[in-house]
């Protein structure tokens, strides 16, 4: 009880760490107190609400191993690690991430929203069959989920099933036709396909400019017509889509890469070895 209590006070103040550490003390104390777990689920709720994701999951992941039942921290628990799932994500923390999806479908089998985690995961850590088959348990449970068939497309795109990935973007453009991640994620597939004849990249360039329209924000559209400008010797055009697709998208390395080659086609050697720095520097960056 005194532990509760100090629990008690720190989360009046705020200090919700110190509220979870005295709470789990009680609890390992008098584990057979069903309120220590509630209020322990309780400071869980708050520490999401916060930004505290991963000390929110720990604990709400506590107290639904002690109380399958508990629907309030089963909520926070879905939640917190679909929320913690986007931020690991972001960090580029892929196999992190991946076992965080496998055990969120685990907890959460009816969970589009946990599958479809599980599917990003699986294509970034290159295991693209098994992420069909997440992104194929999304739509059975969520058919409207516009996202989750363009990940089923990628996923297919990936694992080359290329086919199968025409099929499936084909149908969610026409389910969605305003929804312009169909049509980038389609033109990136097209231009795949065209390398060996199996496309054209007049209709994958088409593909993309639909995408741009509907939304001209999208880096990877940009980044894609940028070197089919480039391709084709429209080297302004292409520094264009390049310098579009690094203010719409992260700082990623290969669109620093594509333009230190297109300024020093364009004879601009400055701006060449700038951002071939930057991509040296975040490729050394992400190696281990």
């Amino acid at each position: 009880m005194q532990h509760a209590r100090k629990s008690y006070e720190f989360a009046q103040r705020g200090e919700l760490s110190q509220a979870a550490e005295e709470m789990k003390t009680a609890i390992r104390i008098a584990p057979g107190n069903p309120l220590y777990f509630s209020a322990l689920g309780g400071i869980a709720a708050r520490q999401w609400e916060a930004g505290a994701l991963e000390a929110s999951r720990e604990n709400a992941l506590q107290v639904v191993e002690a109380q399958p039942s508990n629907a309030k921290a089963r909520e926070v628990l879905e939640g917190v690690s679909l929320d913690l799932g986007a931020a690991l994500a972001r960090q580029q923390r892929f196999k992190a991430g991946v076992l965080l999806a496998r055990d969120s479908v685990r907890r959460f089998p009816d969970s589009a929203p946990a599958w479809q985690m599980l599917g990003l995961f699986e294509t970034r850590n290159q295991q693209n069959v098994a992420a069909v088959a997440a992104y194929k348990r999304a739509l059975e449970i969520a058919p409207e989920s516009a996202d989750a068939n363009v990940g089923l497309g990628i996923a297919q795109t990936m694992a080359g099933m290329l086919a199968d990935g025409v099929r499936t973007f084909e149908a969610g453009i026409k389910k969605w036709p305003s929804d312009a991640m169909h049509y980038q994620a389609y033109g990136v597939l097209l231009l795949r396909m065209a390398e060996t004849g199996g496309a054209s990249e007049a209709q994958a360039a088409s593909m993309l400019r639909k995408a741009l329209d509907l939304n001209p924000s999208l880096a990877e559209a940009h980044y894609q017509l940028g070197q089919i400008d480039f391709a084709h010797g429209e080297i302004d055009k292409s520094i264009e889509h390049f310098l579009a697709a690094l203010q719409n998208g992260d700082s990623i390395a290969k669109v620093h890469f594509a333009l230190s080659r297109a300024y020093r086609r364009a004879g601009n050697e400055q701006e060449a070895s700038k951002h071939a720095a930057l991509f040296q520097q975040l490729t050394a960056d992400r190696r281990p």
